[in-house]
């Protein structure tokens, strides 16, 4: 067994004792019942169908101990449970039966919430981001629990530790990095690289040439046999590092142009403590999601990494650049729905604040010329006819800006929606759309959009959330969106696709190595501050 699930020496002499400290005396019942009326959520239930027994012996004891010291290897330190205050409490049973039946009744809160963190977050999403929707779970912690009561005491920790953590290839992959970069950490972490008066690339001569190379070697951006000789008279980088500076800047969120700049440097030279907290709080972040059991098929949009998958049983379908919201002004919120409907060279329905800030401003001085440059529409209702669109005045503008009327944006490959929208209802009116304007793909930093997510690949999307309904391919999609004889399509799915917003400053690649992005929108501080990290 390994070292870090022996049960401790402590533990261990109760085991030997071979009773439990809690059920010794007698009218225990009574007192747990007492306790369990007091306490919120279902475990009054949970001991009602016991009949108000104890459950926690020395050697289960010794199990629970395992299990939460063992779950520091899933960025889940022991002292986020209070191990120590709840070890002394089981070492030194009170003689008052009503404090034992207190200490009881705790332990089971106290595992509930250990196996709560570890399967679905120790941190509540919806604390940190509130339009994000609870989950419905098809296993609960109080199943879970039970499942590892009927086991033998001896493997009450294991059973947890394989049944609890989400089974997602990633989240596997996240833990071993985790510790791989705690080992660095631990022995001393990375040395600093130094910086050049210019940026330093193919043919530039860089005196820690070696040390650079071992880095990224490390780190696999650098295949093994990559690093220089020792007897080379010059220290210049080749083409072989200079390509895997770039893996290595993509991997970081950096324009990957092979060269050591500023933002390049910093990311070299970040302290692997911070690397191991990231880690932390992006694992837990994935614990968030749905199990594949749960939901089979979903899409998720990375917001920090400005990027969009698509899952089907655990395996990835397809992955593409989007944009999203700018940071500090227009942030994409993070949250989770259902993508209902699609639309077909849509109208674009302008909100009102941008109405009011951005449209109407400019069309004042000329409201003709500028509303129909840009074919915009004022209109009584966002569904209005052809034939209830009204004229471009100032006074009518106006209106608009006030919200008595409205403007949208026909249909067309100018229109800011693109050539197709996809709609999964929500209090944000956030959804995904093509875009006129691809160029702004090839950016690193893709936060532009007032909120919405724009996607670079809104065809191929399309196509694959069609084929569900049967007779769509790609061309047929693509022919759709060219149709200028129908504005505004709409197409039902035959089943919704649940997509989430999500936000990770940490995942894995399909590679298997790990990414870092930029906190675009400072959401990490508040996980580090729950976690206790700094």
């Amino acid at each position: 067994m390994p070292a870090s699930l022996r049960i401790p020496v402590l533990l261990l002499t109760l085991i030997l004792m071979g009773q439990s400290h809690f059920a010794s005396a007698q009218g225990m019942n009574s007192y747990i019942q007492v306790e369990t009326s007091k306490a919120k959520g279902g475990i009054d239930s949970w001991y009602k169908a016991r009949n108000y027994s104890a459950i926690w012996s020395g050697e289960h004891l010794g199990g629970l101990a395992q299990f939460i010291r063992s779950l520091d290897a899933h960025g889940l330190s022991p002292h986020l449970f209070q191990l120590d205050a709840w070890d002394a409490q089981w070492r030194a049973p009170s003689p008052d039966p009503q404090a034992r039946a207190a200490v009881e009744v705790g332990t089971t809160q106290l595992a509930l919430y250990a196996i709560q963190a570890l399967a679905y977050g120790f941190v509540d999403p919806g604390s940190v981001h509130p339009k994000w929707a609870d989950i419905p779970r098809k296993v609960t912690a109080y199943h879970f629990l039970d499942q590892a009561l009927q086991q033998p005491p001896s493997q009450f920790a294991n059973f947890l530790l394989s049944r609890v953590p989400p089974q997602d290839d990633r989240y596997d992959e996240m833990i071993k990095k985790l510790a791989t970069y705690r080992k660095i950490d631990a022995l001393g972490g990375w040395r600093n690289l130094p910086s050049t008066a210019a940026p330093a690339g193919p043919g530039t001569e860089y005196s820690e040439l070696r040390l650079l190379q071992s880095r990224l070697q490390a780190e696999g951006d650098l295949p093994a046999g990559g690093i220089s000789s020792k007897k080379a008279r010059k220290a210049t980088i080749d083409q072989r590092t200079s390509d895997a500076i770039k893996s290595f800047q993509f991997r970081h969120g950096i324009d990957p142009d092979g060269y050591i700049g500023a933002q390049t440097l910093v990311e070299l030279n970040t302290p692997t403590k911070k690397r191991v907290n990231t880690l932390i709080i992006n694992i837990d972040r994935l614990r968030w999601m749905p199990r594949a059991y749960e939901q089979s098929e979903h899409i998720e949009v990375n917001i920090a990494e400005s990027a969009l998958r698509m899952f089907d049983s655990r395996r990835q379908i397809t992955v593409m650049p989007v944009i999203v919201g700018v940071k500090g002004k227009h942030q994409t919120p993070i949250f989770h729905g259902n993508i209902q409907h699609l639309f077909f060279r849509p109208y674009w329905n302008v909100p009102l604040s941008i109405a009011k800030t951005e449209i109407v401003p400019k069309a004042l001085s000329n409201p003709e010329g500028y509303m129909r440059s840009h074919n915009y529409e004022l209109v009584p209702s966002y569904g209005a006819s052809n034939s209830q669109i009204l004229s471009n005045t100032s006074a009518n503008l106006q209106k608009a800006a006030s919200g008595s009327l409205l403007i949208r944006q026909s249909s067309g490959p100018d229109n800011s929606l693109g050539l197709v929208k996809f709609i999964f209802p929500n209090d944000s009116s956030v959804y995904l759309h093509d875009t006129p304007d691809h160029s702004l793909f090839q950016a690193t930093d893709r936060d532009f959009s007032h909120g919405c997510v724009r996607v670079s690949r809104p065809d191929e999307l399309a196509s694959l959330l069609l084929q569900r309904n049967g007779g769509w391919n790609l061309d047929s999609v693509r022919a759709a969106m060219q149709d200028v004889n129908n504005p505004n399509r709409k197409e039902i799915f035959s089943r919704p696709m649940p997509v989430y917003l999500v936000y990770w400053t940490s995942t894995i690649m399909n590679d298997k190595r790990v990414r870092f992005d930029q906190d675009i929108y400072g959401h990490d501080a508040i996980l580090m501050q729950k976690f206790g990290l700094q």
